[in-house]
């Protein structure tokens, strides 16, 4: 089976790291795909494993890309494709345009990839307009179903985002090294138990929230800290100072610790005894909360979140309705005496890729038997 698999561009950053994982692990499963994108630094790293890359410009905006749609055609006829897998919305714009212009009999199965929310419009035609769309999460799913569900009919497949494996290993202790520099940084964690706050901090989330958890927590829970990881986007400082204030006025002045962006996710979710992962409803991808259960922290996530639909296949307990801080507080405080254990399961890339690789499969079935 030969994988078209085709992305906007390949460049350091979350979108091309996942990108990055997710080519290397289908050439570890055996299918040995060709990748499609306007480039980037991330493309060596692909060759290193020799994976065929062709560049093409298809991050431009649509008035400057539509001359090459000829071009892009003839790519994708000389490639002999199975499947052509793409990713992004306005890839998926210019690949349907150039993918409904082959021969009907001959031309690969075309699915498309979505992984965030978005209003849609007239240049979205090409996401739902493939043989199957794969969301990266039921609420996506529902989303598309809810705008373009004329189109969608029973083509839309569920496969979340997943984690590496080998980065998020909880059977590799976390170094007494780490230990030691860590608690040298922050003396007033010694002896103390956290609750890890980890996501994007911004006015749509609900950190607000876990603080007034946190301070009703420590009325019956003394040895309780927060710990907030994240940044604002733009790098908005002001509104962490805002944080910062109402921390002071709920009387967490000293429990709580603003650490900024982190590189060391693993060891802290290791050693934290709750992770809280309360984004807002479109938050698209749940990959904290992956990451944290990987590491055997227990986690609390809102219902109607990606973090949420994660925790429903692995650790129910932790699901709770979203906005009151009671609620938060109390099941913070139960999990922490039943200390339940928390695993993840199904959400790690291999298997991840072998979902989408029968995905392919089954298409390539019912296109070869004339079904579709």
């Amino acid at each position: 089976m030969r994988i078209v698999q085709v992305w906007p561009e390949l460049e350091p950053g979350e979108v091309g790291k996942a990108a990055l994982e997710f080519i290397q692990e289908l050439a570890r499963q055996g299918v040995k795909p060709i990748v499609i994108s306007a480039g980037g630094a991330l493309v060596n790293r692909l060759e290193l494993h020799d994976i065929q890359h062709i560049r093409l410009s298809l991050n431009k905006k649509p008035f400057l890309a539509m001359a090459f749609s000829r071009r892009l055609r003839n790519v994708l006829q000389s490639l002999n494709a199975d499947v052509i897998h793409v990713h992004g919305r306005l890839t998926a714009q210019l690949v349907w345009r150039a993918w409904r212009g082959m021969n009907v009999d001959t031309r690969p199965i075309l699915i498309t990839h979505v992984d965030q929310y978005f209003s849609p419009g007239r240049r979205d035609a090409g996401l739902v307009s493939g043989q199957s769309v794969i969301a990266a999460s039921r609420g996506i799913a529902n989303h598309l179903q809810q705008h373009f569900g004329e189109k969608l009919a029973d083509s839309a497949h569920v496969v979340y985002w997943g984690i590496n494996s080998r980065e998020f290993d909880r059977s590799k202790p976390v170094s007494s090294q780490w230990h030691l520099r860590f608690l040298n940084s922050y003396p007033q964690l010694e002896g103390k138990n956290w609750w890890l706050y980890s996501g994007s901090l911004s006015e749509k989330g609900e950190l607000r929230t876990f603080l007034q958890a946190l301070a009703q927590a420590k009325e019956s829970r003394e040895d309780l800290l927060g710990l907030v990881v994240g940044v604002p986007k733009g790098g908005d400082l002001s509104y962490v100072r805002k944080l910062e204030q109402l921390a002071q006025e709920l009387g967490l002045e000293g429990s709580v610790l603003f650490l900024g962006d982190r590189k060391d996710l693993r060891e802290l979710y290791a050693s934290s005894q709750l992770a809280f992962c309360l984004a807002d409803p479109e938050e698209p991808k749940g990959q904290n909360a992956m990451q944290a259960l990987a590491m055997g922290c227990a986690v609390v996530a809102y219902k109607d979140t990606c973090a949420g639909e994660v925790l429903t296949h692995c650790f129910s307990q932790g699901v709770v309705e979203r906005g009151s801080p009671q609620a938060l507080c109390d099941l913070g405080l139960a999990l922490m005496a039943q200390r339940d254990k928390a695993e993840l399961h199904g959400f790690f890339h291999e298997d991840i890729v072998k979902k989408t690789v029968n995905i392919y499969r089954s298409l390539s079935t019912v296109s070869l038997t004339g079904d579709c």
